[in-house]
Protein backbone atom coordinates (compact mmCIF):
# COMPACT_ATOMS: atom_id res chain seq x y z
CA UNK A 1 0.00 0.00 0.00
CA UNK A 2 1.45 3.47 -0.88
CA UNK A 3 2.80 5.56 1.98
CA UNK A 4 0.19 7.75 3.65
CA UNK A 5 -2.82 5.66 2.63
CA UNK A 6 -5.48 4.42 5.03
CA UNK A 7 -7.85 1.50 4.47
CA UNK A 8 -11.36 2.67 5.40
CA UNK A 9 -14.76 0.99 5.40
CA UNK A 10 -17.34 3.11 3.55
CA UNK A 11 -20.96 2.65 2.54
CA UNK A 12 -21.66 3.47 -1.10
CA UNK A 13 -24.59 3.16 -3.52
CA UNK A 14 -23.51 0.72 -6.24
CA UNK A 15 -25.45 0.31 -9.50
CA UNK A 16 -25.82 -3.45 -9.92
CA UNK A 17 -28.14 -3.36 -12.93
CA UNK A 18 -30.12 -1.13 -15.25
CA UNK A 19 -32.61 -1.47 -18.07
CA UNK A 20 -34.44 0.82 -20.49
CA UNK A 21 -38.20 0.18 -20.29
CA UNK A 22 -41.14 1.13 -22.52
CA UNK A 23 -44.71 0.56 -21.31
CA UNK A 24 -47.86 1.10 -23.41
CA UNK A 25 -51.06 1.88 -21.49
CA UNK A 26 -54.17 1.50 -23.65
CA UNK A 27 -57.59 2.83 -22.63
CA UNK A 28 -60.88 4.20 -24.01
CA UNK A 29 -62.34 7.37 -22.49
CA UNK A 30 -66.03 8.25 -22.63
CA UNK A 31 -66.48 12.01 -23.02
CA UNK A 32 -69.09 13.96 -21.11
CA UNK A 33 -70.25 15.70 -24.33
CA UNK A 34 -70.23 14.69 -27.97
CA UNK A 35 -67.07 15.90 -29.70
CA UNK A 36 -66.33 17.00 -33.25
CA UNK A 37 -62.61 16.61 -32.72
CA UNK A 38 -59.93 16.35 -30.05
CA UNK A 39 -57.80 19.47 -29.81
CA UNK A 40 -54.97 18.06 -27.67
CA UNK A 41 -54.22 16.01 -24.58
CA UNK A 42 -51.84 17.08 -21.81
CA UNK A 43 -50.33 14.03 -20.14
CA UNK A 44 -47.96 13.30 -17.26
CA UNK A 45 -46.94 10.28 -15.22
CA UNK A 46 -47.08 10.33 -11.43
CA UNK A 47 -46.33 8.14 -8.43
CA UNK A 48 -43.96 5.75 -10.20
CA UNK A 49 -43.02 2.85 -7.95
CA UNK A 50 -40.98 -0.29 -8.48
CA UNK A 51 -41.15 -3.52 -6.49
CA UNK A 52 -38.49 -6.15 -7.25
CA UNK A 53 -39.52 -9.80 -7.26
CA UNK A 54 -36.81 -11.78 -5.47
CA UNK A 55 -35.92 -15.40 -6.10
CA UNK A 56 -33.07 -17.53 -4.82
CA UNK A 57 -30.38 -18.55 -7.29
CA UNK A 58 -30.10 -22.24 -8.06
CA UNK A 59 -27.10 -23.98 -6.57
CA UNK A 60 -24.47 -25.67 -8.73
CA UNK A 61 -26.12 -29.01 -7.88
CA UNK A 62 -29.37 -27.83 -9.44
CA UNK A 63 -31.18 -27.49 -6.11
CA UNK A 64 -33.07 -24.40 -5.11
CA UNK A 65 -31.77 -22.26 -2.27
CA UNK A 66 -33.80 -22.04 0.92
CA UNK A 67 -34.75 -18.93 2.80
CA UNK A 68 -32.45 -18.25 5.79
CA UNK A 69 -35.57 -18.39 8.00
CA UNK A 70 -36.60 -21.83 6.77
CA UNK A 71 -35.54 -25.12 8.31
CA UNK A 72 -32.34 -26.21 6.57
CA UNK A 73 -31.19 -29.82 6.62
CA UNK A 74 -27.55 -30.82 6.60
CA UNK A 75 -26.25 -30.92 3.04
CA UNK A 76 -28.86 -28.52 1.67
CA UNK A 77 -27.44 -25.51 -0.21
CA UNK A 78 -27.38 -22.26 1.72
CA UNK A 79 -27.78 -19.03 -0.23
CA UNK A 80 -27.59 -15.56 1.24
CA UNK A 81 -27.75 -13.80 -2.14
CA UNK A 82 -31.00 -13.03 -3.88
CA UNK A 83 -31.77 -12.75 -7.58
CA UNK A 84 -34.00 -10.23 -9.35
CA UNK A 85 -35.49 -11.36 -12.64
CA UNK A 86 -38.70 -9.30 -12.63
CA UNK A 87 -39.69 -5.85 -11.36
CA UNK A 88 -43.30 -4.81 -10.82
CA UNK A 89 -43.74 -1.20 -11.99
CA UNK A 90 -46.81 0.83 -11.11
CA UNK A 91 -47.88 4.41 -11.55
CA UNK A 92 -50.63 6.82 -12.54
CA UNK A 93 -51.07 8.55 -15.89
CA UNK A 94 -52.75 11.93 -15.45
CA UNK A 95 -54.48 13.42 -18.49
CA UNK A 96 -56.25 16.65 -19.35
CA UNK A 97 -58.29 16.10 -22.53
CA UNK A 98 -59.27 19.18 -24.56
CA UNK A 99 -61.95 18.66 -27.22
CA UNK A 100 -64.37 20.68 -29.38
CA UNK A 101 -68.09 19.98 -28.94
CA UNK A 102 -70.81 20.25 -31.58
CA UNK A 103 -71.28 23.95 -30.78
CA UNK A 104 -67.56 24.66 -31.34
CA UNK A 105 -66.91 25.17 -27.64
CA UNK A 106 -63.58 23.94 -26.31
CA UNK A 107 -64.19 21.70 -23.30
CA UNK A 108 -61.88 19.63 -21.20
CA UNK A 109 -62.03 16.76 -18.76
CA UNK A 110 -59.39 15.12 -16.61
CA UNK A 111 -58.75 11.48 -15.85
CA UNK A 112 -56.22 9.36 -13.98
CA UNK A 113 -55.31 5.92 -15.29
CA UNK A 114 -53.51 3.56 -12.92
CA UNK A 115 -51.27 0.89 -14.39
CA UNK A 116 -49.18 -2.07 -13.23
CA UNK A 117 -46.65 -3.81 -15.46
CA UNK A 118 -44.23 -6.69 -14.89
CA UNK A 119 -40.83 -5.89 -16.39
CA UNK A 120 -38.62 -8.90 -17.14
CA UNK A 121 -34.95 -8.00 -16.92
CA UNK A 122 -32.72 -8.88 -19.86
CA UNK A 123 -30.11 -10.14 -17.41
CA UNK A 124 -30.93 -11.34 -13.87
CA UNK A 125 -29.36 -9.21 -11.13
CA UNK A 126 -27.74 -10.76 -8.06
CA UNK A 127 -27.94 -8.73 -4.84
CA UNK A 128 -26.30 -9.48 -1.51
CA UNK A 129 -28.95 -8.07 0.80
CA UNK A 130 -32.43 -7.27 -0.47
CA UNK A 131 -32.99 -4.86 2.42
CA UNK A 132 -30.31 -2.57 0.96
CA UNK A 133 -31.77 -2.43 -2.56
CA UNK A 134 -33.28 0.71 -4.08
CA UNK A 135 -34.69 1.22 -7.56
CA UNK A 136 -34.52 4.62 -9.24
CA UNK A 137 -36.37 5.92 -12.29
CA UNK A 138 -34.23 8.00 -14.65
CA UNK A 139 -34.99 9.77 -17.95
CA UNK A 140 -38.75 9.45 -17.49
CA UNK A 141 -40.76 10.48 -20.55
CA UNK A 142 -44.36 10.04 -21.70
CA UNK A 143 -46.20 10.50 -24.98
CA UNK A 144 -49.79 9.83 -26.02
CA UNK A 145 -51.54 9.06 -29.29
CA UNK A 146 -55.33 9.20 -29.65
CA UNK A 147 -58.17 8.48 -32.04
CA UNK A 148 -61.76 9.79 -31.80
CA UNK A 149 -63.58 6.61 -32.75
CA UNK A 150 -67.05 7.92 -31.91
CA UNK A 151 -68.31 11.36 -30.85
CA UNK A 152 -68.12 10.31 -27.20
CA UNK A 153 -65.29 7.74 -27.24
CA UNK A 154 -61.54 8.42 -27.49
CA UNK A 155 -59.10 5.57 -27.86
CA UNK A 156 -55.71 6.48 -26.35
CA UNK A 157 -52.31 4.81 -26.08
CA UNK A 158 -49.86 6.36 -23.62
CA UNK A 159 -46.22 5.32 -23.94
CA UNK A 160 -44.16 5.64 -20.75
CA UNK A 161 -40.39 5.27 -21.12
CA UNK A 162 -37.68 5.35 -18.46
CA UNK A 163 -34.44 3.76 -17.29
CA UNK A 164 -34.60 1.52 -14.24
CA UNK A 165 -31.45 1.67 -12.11
CA UNK A 166 -31.08 -1.08 -9.51
CA UNK A 167 -28.89 0.22 -6.69
CA UNK A 168 -27.57 -1.70 -3.69
CA UNK A 169 -26.03 0.04 -0.70
CA UNK A 170 -22.75 -1.77 -0.02
CA UNK A 171 -19.99 -1.54 2.54
CA UNK A 172 -16.62 -1.51 0.79
CA UNK A 173 -13.03 -1.10 1.90
CA UNK A 174 -11.22 1.67 0.01
CA UNK A 175 -7.77 3.22 0.19
CA UNK A 176 -7.79 6.93 0.96
CA UNK A 177 -5.02 9.53 1.06
CA UNK A 178 -5.68 11.80 4.07
CA UNK A 179 -2.75 14.05 3.20
CA UNK A 180 -3.36 14.07 -0.54
CA UNK A 181 -1.33 12.14 -3.06
CA UNK A 182 0.98 12.61 -5.98
CA UNK A 183 -0.11 11.21 -9.36
CA UNK A 184 1.55 7.90 -10.18
CA UNK A 185 1.21 8.22 -13.96
CA UNK A 186 0.80 10.94 -16.56
CA UNK A 187 -2.71 11.31 -17.95
CA UNK A 188 -1.58 11.80 -21.54
CA UNK A 189 -3.37 12.02 -24.87
CA UNK A 190 -3.26 9.31 -27.52
CA UNK A 191 -3.77 9.52 -31.28
CA UNK A 192 -5.70 12.80 -31.13
CA UNK A 193 -7.42 13.45 -34.44
CA UNK A 194 -8.89 16.83 -35.18
CA UNK A 195 -12.49 15.85 -35.95
CA UNK A 196 -14.32 18.23 -33.57
CA UNK A 197 -13.97 21.97 -34.05
CA UNK A 198 -15.31 25.12 -32.44
CA UNK A 199 -14.94 27.84 -35.03
CA UNK A 200 -11.37 27.67 -36.34
CA UNK A 201 -9.96 25.77 -33.35
CA UNK A 202 -10.06 22.04 -32.59
CA UNK A 203 -11.98 21.24 -29.42
CA UNK A 204 -9.72 21.34 -26.35
CA UNK A 205 -7.01 23.38 -28.07
CA UNK A 206 -6.09 27.06 -28.32
CA UNK A 207 -4.21 28.85 -31.05
CA UNK A 208 -4.01 31.52 -33.76
CA UNK A 209 -4.02 31.42 -37.57
CA UNK A 210 -5.36 27.84 -37.51
CA UNK A 211 -8.08 26.26 -39.67
CA UNK A 212 -9.54 22.79 -40.27
CA UNK A 213 -8.34 20.87 -43.32
CA UNK A 214 -10.47 17.97 -44.64
CA UNK A 215 -7.73 15.70 -46.02
CA UNK A 216 -5.70 14.76 -42.97
CA UNK A 217 -3.85 11.54 -42.32
CA UNK A 218 -6.95 10.13 -40.59
CA UNK A 219 -9.98 12.32 -41.15
CA UNK A 220 -9.41 16.04 -40.64
CA UNK A 221 -6.14 17.80 -39.84
CA UNK A 222 -5.21 21.09 -38.18
CA UNK A 223 -3.71 23.56 -40.66
CA UNK A 224 -1.19 25.98 -39.15
CA UNK A 225 -0.61 28.97 -41.41
CA UNK A 226 -4.09 29.48 -42.82
CA UNK A 227 -2.52 32.76 -43.90
CA UNK A 228 0.94 31.40 -44.83
CA UNK A 229 2.88 34.65 -44.32
CA UNK A 230 1.74 35.06 -40.70
CA UNK A 231 2.88 33.11 -37.65
CA UNK A 232 0.62 30.48 -36.11
CA UNK A 233 0.47 28.36 -32.99
CA UNK A 234 -1.61 25.50 -31.59
CA UNK A 235 -1.37 24.42 -27.95
CA UNK A 236 -3.14 22.69 -25.06
CA UNK A 237 -2.55 21.88 -21.39
CA UNK A 238 -2.23 18.29 -20.18
CA UNK A 239 -2.48 17.24 -16.53
CA UNK A 240 -1.57 15.49 -14.34
CA UNK A 241 2.03 15.00 -15.44
CA UNK A 242 4.41 13.17 -13.11
CA UNK A 243 7.79 14.60 -12.22
CA UNK A 244 11.07 12.82 -12.85
CA UNK A 245 9.91 10.88 -15.91
CA UNK A 246 10.59 11.08 -19.63
CA UNK A 247 7.70 12.18 -21.82
CA UNK A 248 7.26 12.04 -25.57
CA UNK A 249 5.26 14.20 -28.00
CA UNK A 250 4.69 12.53 -31.37
CA UNK A 251 2.69 13.76 -34.34
CA UNK A 252 2.28 13.44 -38.10
CA UNK A 253 2.88 16.43 -40.37
CA UNK A 254 3.12 17.43 -44.02
CA UNK A 255 3.50 20.68 -45.95
CA UNK A 256 0.64 22.15 -47.96
CA UNK A 257 1.57 24.47 -50.83
CA UNK A 258 -0.89 27.34 -51.29
CA UNK A 259 1.01 29.44 -53.85
CA UNK A 260 3.78 29.33 -56.45
CA UNK A 261 6.73 30.35 -54.27
CA UNK A 262 8.65 27.63 -52.42
CA UNK A 263 7.93 26.67 -48.81
CA UNK A 264 10.06 28.52 -46.28
CA UNK A 265 9.03 28.15 -42.64
CA UNK A 266 9.98 26.40 -39.41
CA UNK A 267 7.78 24.28 -37.17
CA UNK A 268 8.68 24.01 -33.48
CA UNK A 269 7.23 21.09 -31.49
CA UNK A 270 7.45 21.90 -27.79
CA UNK A 271 6.79 20.35 -24.37
CA UNK A 272 6.71 22.93 -21.57
CA UNK A 273 6.72 21.48 -18.03
CA UNK A 274 4.78 23.48 -15.41
CA UNK A 275 4.58 23.59 -11.61
CA UNK A 276 1.45 24.12 -9.46
CA UNK A 277 1.59 27.89 -10.02
CA UNK A 278 1.90 27.55 -13.79
CA UNK A 279 5.57 28.52 -13.83
CA UNK A 280 7.79 26.90 -16.45
CA UNK A 281 10.26 24.44 -14.95
CA UNK A 282 11.78 23.15 -18.17
CA UNK A 283 11.24 22.81 -21.90
CA UNK A 284 11.87 20.07 -24.44
CA UNK A 285 11.56 21.15 -28.05
CA UNK A 286 12.77 20.55 -31.58
CA UNK A 287 12.69 22.80 -34.64
CA UNK A 288 11.86 21.31 -38.04
CA UNK A 289 12.42 23.22 -41.30
CA UNK A 290 10.07 23.14 -44.27
CA UNK A 291 12.74 21.17 -46.14
CA UNK A 292 12.36 18.36 -43.56
CA UNK A 293 8.56 18.19 -43.88
CA UNK A 294 7.28 16.38 -46.95
CA UNK A 295 4.90 17.98 -49.45
CA UNK A 296 3.66 14.64 -50.78
CA UNK A 297 2.70 12.72 -47.65
CA UNK A 298 2.55 12.70 -43.86
CA UNK A 299 5.66 11.89 -41.79
CA UNK A 300 5.87 11.12 -38.09
CA UNK A 301 8.00 13.33 -35.82
CA UNK A 302 8.84 12.90 -32.13
CA UNK A 303 10.13 15.18 -29.38
CA UNK A 304 10.97 13.88 -25.90
CA UNK A 305 12.48 15.08 -22.65
CA UNK A 306 12.46 14.56 -18.86
CA UNK A 307 10.05 16.37 -16.53
CA UNK A 308 11.82 18.22 -13.67
CA UNK A 309 10.97 17.78 -9.99
CA UNK A 310 7.83 19.71 -9.10
CA UNK A 311 6.14 19.13 -12.46
CA UNK A 312 2.35 18.75 -12.26
CA UNK A 313 1.27 19.67 -15.81
CA UNK A 314 2.56 20.36 -19.31
CA UNK A 315 1.77 22.59 -22.25
CA UNK A 316 2.27 20.93 -25.61
CA UNK A 317 2.56 23.34 -28.52
CA UNK A 318 3.23 23.63 -32.23
CA UNK A 319 4.68 26.97 -33.40
CA UNK A 320 4.69 27.91 -37.10
CA UNK A 321 7.18 30.66 -38.10
CA UNK A 322 7.18 31.61 -41.83
CA UNK A 323 9.37 33.86 -43.92
CA UNK A 324 7.59 36.80 -45.56
CA UNK A 325 7.65 35.07 -48.98
CA UNK A 326 6.41 31.71 -47.71
CA UNK A 327 3.38 30.24 -49.53
CA UNK A 328 2.96 26.99 -47.55
CA UNK A 329 1.00 25.88 -44.51
CA UNK A 330 1.72 22.82 -42.37
CA UNK A 331 -0.82 20.11 -41.52
CA UNK A 332 -0.78 18.39 -38.09
CA UNK A 333 -2.65 15.15 -37.30
CA UNK A 334 -2.67 12.13 -34.94
CA UNK A 335 -1.00 13.80 -31.95
CA UNK A 336 0.11 11.71 -28.94
CA UNK A 337 1.70 12.77 -25.65
CA UNK A 338 2.56 10.59 -22.71
CA UNK A 339 5.06 9.02 -20.38
CA UNK A 340 7.67 6.84 -22.04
Amino acid sequence: MPNGTVCTLVKLPVVVGEQVVNIDVDNVTCLEEQAKRVDHIDVSVRDLEAEPVYTHPTSKHGKGCFSPKATVHFGDPKCDERQIKTIEVSGTIHKQIYYVDRNDNVLHMGEDIDFVESVDLDHPVIVRNKDNVEIDFRNVDIDVSFNLRRPTRIHQVANVSFTLKIIEQMQLYVNIFPDGCEPTATLGIEDVTFEDWTGNLPTGWEGTNVAPYPDGRTGMAAMLGACPTLGADLFRRVEPVVAGATHSLSFWARSLQKGHNPCDYTLTAQIQYLDEMGNTLGTAQQVFTSQQINLNGFQQFTVSGPSPEGTVAANIAFIFAPQSWNTCAVLIDDVSFGQV
